[in-house]
């Protein structure tokens, strides 16, 4: 990671409960802020219905903390949108940085 290549990112819980209805409810618990490198992962682009669109998931790379420990009940905040984590790996195999693949629902 170099300097001035990192973004603030906010993680945030998802807990999913259920309401008198038996319908489940999603909130949010525990969060934190961090900083990240934020990157496209390769085959960044689409292609729908012909056109090339811009892929709609980020690579995030995160400082490993020991007081947290997020997963893919997680989901990250970043410039506004929120982003799904759909795989989590330790760099290396060390416990210095998490790579966290999010993807998004919104226009990226």
């Amino acid at each position: 990671m170099g300097i001035g290549q990192r973004k603030r990112v906010t993680l945030s819980q998802v807990l999913v409960t259920q309401d008198a209805a038996g319908r489940n409810v999603s909130s949010d618990g525990e969060h934190f802020k961090a900083w990240a490198e934020v990157t496209n992962p390769s085959g960044f682009r689409d292609y729908v219905n012909g056109h090339t669109q811009l892929g709609k998931s980020k690579r995030f790379m995160i400082r490993f903390r020991f007081d947290r420990y997020p997963n893919a009940d997680w989901k990250i905040v970043y410039e506004g949108k929120q982003w799904t984590v759909s795989e989590i790996t330790r760099v290396d195999e060390k416990n210095f940085y998490w790579q966290l693949t999010a993807s998004s629902k919104s226009d990226v």
